[in-house]
């Protein structure tokens, strides 16, 4: 009997591609910030709320039409098979490779460019994570993607590929007229030259795709209604502060009640967040005989910014709101009896390390001094609800409109 290749392998990868997969989960579990106190729930209710299918990940909104388009490329040329994770790579390696070259010939810098990936394409290697699933929770969630394969909604990565051979009907029999099912509806179409392995390639929005998007946010909220997203779009409200009079003036009465709640729970986390950095440094201090003190500066002027909206947060409406556990429940309880009483900072360091603690376990920073050796974090911000990346995408579509 011939042996053939075996059909099974393993597949490793190094220490610097799980880390960076790491760095990947870790941002999109919350507000791009190291969530060891476990807010992530609060951020991910009002961000999905307010700004459906956006994530901290999303750094250039083209991106959604780039996907769409492989997509659209592949089922093309594999209708009816089965589908190929290869042929997907290298559609993302053609495009990513364009962007790259338009951005090194007009003098800018790859890093910050926005592009995903780009330091394991110039290295001639794969992502650990692709650009298409960064971005296929939007054209999910903005209804971009249509429903394939008996669902009522557009599907997962995963329900696609499954459903992939099932993408191509025939007529009448194996002879028949085929039939591909359309993916998009309505999509404009890819630039000239999309195929090509050369030529320029960039983030701009034209007219056409901005039109497009503020079409299907104007639908993409709960049950297809109109979220802030859409309606912060269409009057071009871009403001450095999510709490700003014109982002309220935009909201409709329900999203300002819960803005309100959001930036009462935002100053919440902050204060949690602006303790915790200061205890690891008082115990990092301990560890190593050092007197650092930025993070133990800085806390108390951040209680004092935020103390009023802390303590004016509504506990069981947040909860109603956001569904939190009742474990995070009692712990925002406790930062706000600490800051009515004015306590100091170890009067607050149990709380703290409990909390930690059961949600790291020996990863830790409270608990554990190695962890503690390589700690290093700016100073406490409140949660933002991916408000700078929304920001930016706002800015995208009025641009090119």
């Amino acid at each position: 009997m011939r042996s053939g290749e075996p059909a099974i392998g393993w597949f490793m990868l190094s220490e610097a591609d799980r880390a960076a997969a790491n760095r990947l989960l870790s941002g999109a579990a919350s507000d791009g910030t190291r969530d060891e106190l476990g807010f992530a729930p609060i951020h991910f209710a009002f961000a999905d709320r307010f700004f459906p299918g956006t994530s901290v990940q999303h750094a250039q909104l083209r991106y959604v039409f780039f996907v769409a388009w492989s997509y659209q490329e592949l089922l093309v040329g594999s209708a009816g098979k089965r589908f190929s994770v290869d042929e997907l790579f290298e559609i993302e390696r053609r495009y990513s490779e364009r962007l790259i070259g338009s951005v090194l010939r007009s003098d800018g810098t790859l890093e910050g460019s926005g592009i995903s990936g780009w330091m394991k394409y110039r290295a001639k290697e794969r992502p650990v994570v692709r650009a298409s699933t960064i971005y296929w929770t939007a054209l999910r969630t903005w209804r971009m993607a249509a429903p394939v394969g008996g669902l009522a909604e557009a599907p997962t990565e995963t329900q696609l590929r499954s459903a992939w051979p099932r993408l191509e009907t025939r007529e009448d029999g194996d002879h028949g007229k085929s039939n591909t099912v359309d993916l998009f509806e309505g999509l404009p179409a890819p630039p000239s030259g999309w195929r090509n392995r050369t030529g320029v390639l960039d983030f701009a929005l034209r007219p056409h795709e901005a039109r497009y998007l503020r079409t299907l946010w104007h639908g993409a909220g709960k049950d297809g209604t109109q979220p802030l997203l859409s309606r912060l779009a269409e009057r071009n409200v871009t403001t450095e502060s999510l709490w700003s009079a014109k982002v309220r003036d935009a909201a409709s009465k329900p999203d300002r009640e819960a803005l309100a709640l959001a930036e009462r729970a935002a100053s919440v986390a902050c204060i949690a967040r602006a303790a915790h950095s200061a205890l690891i440094e008082q115990r990092r201090n301990d560890d190593r005989g050092t007197e650092d003190h930025r993070h133990a500066d800085a806390l108390p002027l951040l209680v004092e910014e935020h103390r009023d909206m802390a303590l004016d947060l509504d506990v069981p409406a947040l909860r109603a709101e956001t569904r939190i556990d009742q474990l995070l429940e009692l712990f925002i309880r406790a930062v706000q009896d600490w800051v009515r009483e004015r306590a100091p900072l170890d009067a607050i360091a149990s709380a703290l390390t409990i909390r930690e603690r059961d949600l790291k376990d020996v990863r830790a920073y409270l608990v554990n001094e190695r962890r503690r050796r390589d700690w290093a974090k700016g100073i406490a911000t409140p949660l933002d609800y991916r408000w700078p990346v929304v920001r930016e995408m706002i800015a995208r579509v009025r641009e090119a409109s």
